[in-house]
């Protein structure tokens, strides 16, 4: 017997991840599926990234808000507990829409009838947020200005009413409710 040239060349091994015939694309046929329309396809995206840039605001409105009031703290205990809660909160439903809207992405029905009862939901606490910060603010845009954690709030509203209404209108146009009527049986 012959020892090789190079002790670690070998046979070729055979292709480990080959396509199995008659599947598509070489996935069982429950892997397989239609590629979600545009519509969902963007929607689902809105699901991920707007929820986690929400959460991260306010994580940051909350690490502001402590810098602000750093030396009141103690007096001011109700506040910081509502507001640890509330970013809290925040932080845990965005990983929820994360994983909702993956799913809706795969065309779960259920999960675009969660994610647009949460955007309802969302929607409405933002329309409260808005139309609050006028009351209290009286219209005066220069007090955004002055106080960073009021601009992010701003912000995070503004945003959230514009995609929010975007997803709702995107899950439900004819194409996706096409997509989840076809996904429906897998």
């Amino acid at each position: 017997m012959t020892s090789p040239q190079n002790p670690w060349q070998h046979a070729p091994n055979p292709p480990q991840f080959a396509p199995q015939p008659g599947f598509a694309g070489g996935y069982p046929p429950q892997f397989a599926g239609p590629k979600p329309p545009g519509a969902v396809a963007f929607a689902s995206l809105l699901g991920i990234a707007v929820p986690l840039l929400s959460a991260v605001l306010s994580v940051v409105s909350l690490a502001l808000m402590f810098v602000q009031i750093g030396e009141y703290l103690s007096s001011m205990w109700g506040v910081v507990a509502w507001n640890t809660s509330f970013t809290f909160s925040a932080v845990v439903l965005s990983v929820l829409w994360v994983v909702f809207s993956l799913r809706m992405r795969a065309g779960r029905g259920w999960a675009r009838t969660t994610l647009a009862i949460l955007a309802v939901l969302w929607l409405l606490y933002d329309l409260y947020s808005i139309v609050m910060f006028f009351v209290n603010t009286g219209g005066d845009l220069g007090m955004v200005i002055r106080y960073p954690t009021m601009l992010i709030g701003v912000v995070q509203m503004l945003l959230v009413f514009v995609t929010t209404v975007l997803f709702l209108v995107l899950v439900f146009l004819k194409p996706s409710n096409d997509y989840f009527k076809l996904m429906r049986g897998r």
